[in-house]
């Protein structure tokens, strides 16, 4: 008889993370699940990263992510989730209280940050 994982045992897929994560964010959260959206620029090979963007009123969007091990079954993601939601809320905080003048050196690419003033929302 061949032992078959049970969908607790399983790892979830980007899918089942980026809607739990979602679920778990406050409903009027500006931050938007970018599914099936990939980069590969983890120092984490082999774990399951979803991203969120976070937009600011001057035109940004930050690029945020979460990063699942492949060893945490669906359960254990589940147990997770409250962690992670405030993790990315965390992220998004760090986003929108930077000014807008350094979100456009973002966008430039330039790696000088402007001077504390108007908030990013």
């Amino acid at each position: 008889m061949i032992d078959t994982p049970t969908e607790t045992q399983q790892q979830p897929s980007a899918r089942q993370i980026h809607s739990l994560i979602g679920e778990a964010l406050p409903v009027e959260t500006s931050l938007t699940p970018l599914k099936g959206f990939k980069l590969d620029l983890t120092a984490n090979p082999g774990f399951q990263k979803v991203f969120f963007a976070a937009r600011c009123d001057c035109g940004t969007a930050g690029l945020l992510s979460v990063e699942v091990s492949p060893e945490k079954t669906l359960e254990e993601l589940k147990r997770a989730v409250p962690e992670l939601a405030r993790r990315l809320l965390l992220q998004a905080e760090s986003f929108y209280s930077m000014p807008c003048e350094a979100h456009a050196g973002m966008r430039m690419g330039s790696a000088q940050v402007g001077t504390p003033g108007k908030q990013g929302r």
